[in-house]
């Protein structure tokens, strides 16, 4: 197993991979793994563990922001653009973007909680190189076209509209209401029936654009995030 996690200092890019399915105290020869302390050309932190006896390797990503980073008159960007952000890019369009995924058996998911938008990445290590490429597109080309947006949309509203009967989904809206009242973490990270339909692709290249960055890092730009 090989584990990376990287982050740039005081900011909240962070990133871990591992070559493993099982965990690091499964055989002995873990306990004896080297841990080496990467630091990349833009500055980004990495501390890398390696076992290479199983050829996968699956990564952790996030971005600090997430759903406290939505406009507050629209809560729920980060998590329509979680739901978005693979339904084509670069060049190629939602089908094919997924068909190169099902193709490879790579895995590509994001999601956008509380304070960071997170990703996670897997594939064996031979298809490395498409699965990087696939996620490059992804984070720095999303398409968001329009039947692909409302397909989205409606999935979550229709989440939404079967939290209004559902007993914990209304405790916790509550519970976040009385207790931060009008600040980001009061806000609901899926959104809302009344927000959901406002969002369009503006606000969500807007997110993309303002999470995405390395605020805060002494060089560099968004390519560096995956050099």
């Amino acid at each position: 197993m090989s584990y990376v996690k990287t982050c740039a200092r005081r900011m909240a890019f962070v990133l871990a991979a591992c070559f493993a399915m099982t965990p690091l105290a499964a055989t002995p020869s873990h306990a004896a793994a080297k841990v080496q302390h990467l630091i990349s050309p833009g500055g980004i932190e990495a501390w890398f563990v390696q076992d290479s006896t199983v050829p996968l390797i699956a990564m952790e990503y996030a971005f600090g922001g997430g759903a406290s980073q939505d406009p507050a008159d629209k809560p729920g960007v980060g998590n329509l653009v979680a739901d978005l952000i693979d339904e084509g890019s670069g060049d190629l369009d939602s089908k094919t973007f997924h068909e190169r995924l099902d193709r490879r058996a790579i895995e590509l998911s994001f999601s956008s909680t509380r304070d960071y938008f997170r990703g996670s990445l897997r594939m064996l290590k031979d298809n490395k190189d498409e699965a990087f490429d696939l996620l490059r597109m992804a984070l720095t080309s999303p398409h968001f076209e329009s039947a692909d947006v409302e397909r989205i949309r409606a999935q979550i509203l229709s989440g939404l509209r079967r939290d209004t009967s559902n007993p914990s989904a209304l405790a916790s809206r509550k519970f976040l209401e009385v207790m931060f009242g009008d600040h980001p973490y009061g806000r609901q990270a899926n959104g809302t029936l009344e927000s959901i339909p406002k969002i369009d692709v503006a606000d969500m290249k807007d997110y993309v654009r303002r999470v995405r960055a390395r605020r805060g890092t002494a060089a560099g730009s968004d390519k560096d995030l995956l050099n």
